[in-house]
């Protein structure tokens, strides 16, 4: 499925969730935002009438109020139609619902009226709330439309630009990974053919058209399995030391997000020193900021500075996609260790998933 496909065929439904706080929050500040209005419209600033400003604002409360628990309890089976029938039939329900509160309010105002006036019910009144309802209404449910389509749009580029900046990772990790059996084939050809039947499961993993979060422990894992065949390749030159805390269930990190790290400490670090050394890789979870660490001893700081210039670019840019612009990787050389440092915010990804 193309990005654009699947951005389109998972947006959002237009009307907000008015069964939590935040689109309820939002009712109620424009219902009394409209009862000011009205009410300086009636009487003016200089002589304001705050008598009629509270029976206009309980009574813009009420039809908030039973609205918003009209469309909650419809909000499903309106997100199945399109968005024309939805807004149309939404635009209805709200005036259903003034009706009623306008109705109910000029009873209880007939009802209570002193017997010594004249007690009529006037209905001239119900038909000025619906049309003071009807054009905020139309042109907030039009407002809502406009947003979830600019959202859409928003979502199409992100998934286009995230998935441009992952394909740039699959052709490199494939073509080092060749070059690790090219290099194998002429020492040790059974350990070559062991590495092409091992690396079957990570090509298709890195090759595989799916969601581009996937779960930590995935990732993990792929690391893992990858820094195994290196170290078939290396071997004692190599040693891996893990330090995984309690990170937390379902957290998620942007697809080969943290093996091209420790393919560029493997290549730009370990390969280039005699002796070799050791790959340290730590995450940990402080509230809802994760922090991942990967530390390998300093090679030439020339062709060490030169091949992670890229890979933090691209790593940089896939964090800000997903998860706002707190998230960065950044690199630092520290008692002859570079050291790369991950760091984004769980909150913010499930929000914009």
């Amino acid at each position: 499925m193309k990005p654009t496909e699947a951005a389109v065929s998972s947006r959002d439904f237009f009307l907000p969730d008015l069964c939590r706080g935040q689109g309820l929050g939002a009712v109620l500040i424009i219902s009394e935002l409209l009862a000011l209005l009205i009410t300086i419209a009636d009487s003016g600033l200089q002589h304001f009438d705050w008598l009629k400003m509270s029976k206009v604002s309980l009574l813009s409360l009420w039809i908030a109020l039973l609205s918003a628990l009209v469309l909650c309890l419809c909000n499903r089976r309106l997100s199945r139609l399109n968005h024309v029938s939805a807004a149309f039939i939404a635009f209805f329900l709200i005036l259903l619902v003034t009706l009623f509160c306008g109705a109910v309010s000029e009873w209880v105002i007939w009802w209570f009226s002193s017997p010594l006036t004249s007690r009529e019910y006037n209905a001239g009144n119900i038909i000025e709330y619906l049309v003071m309802a009807a054009i905020p209404v139309s042109i907030l449910l039009y407002y809502l439309y406009l947003q979830q389509q600019l959202r859409i749009q928003e979502r199409v580029e992100l998934e286009a630009r995230i998935q441009a900046l992952q394909s740039r990772i699959r052709p490199h990790f494939l073509f080092n990974c060749m070059n690790m059996i090219a290099s194998l084939i002429g020492s040790d050809p059974e350990k070559a053919e062991r590495v092409v039947e091992d690396m079957s499961d990570l090509f298709r993993y890195a090759l595989s058209d799916t969601q581009t979060l996937v779960p930590l422990s995935e990732e993990l894992s792929l690391c893992r399995r990858y820094m195994a065949l290196e170290k078939l390749r290396l071997g004692g030159r190599l040693s891996t030391r893990w330090e995984i805390g309690d990170y937390g269930h379902g957290v998620e990190i942007p697809s080969l997000m943290l093996q091209p790290v420790l393919e560029n400490a493997v290549y730009h670090g370990i390969q280039l020193l005699r002796e070799g050394g050791e790959i340290f890789v730590s995450i940990s979870r402080t509230d809802d900021v994760i922090e991942i660490l990967v530390s390998n001893p300093l090679g030439p700081v020339s062709q060490h500075h030169k091949g992670n210039q890229m890979a933090l670019q691209n790593i940089s840019q896939r964090l800000h996609a997903h998860f706002g612009s707190s998230a960065r990787a950044t690199a630092e050389i520290k008692e002859n260790c570079y050291i790369t440092r991950i760091n984004y915010s769980t909150g913010y990804g499930e929000v914009n998933k």
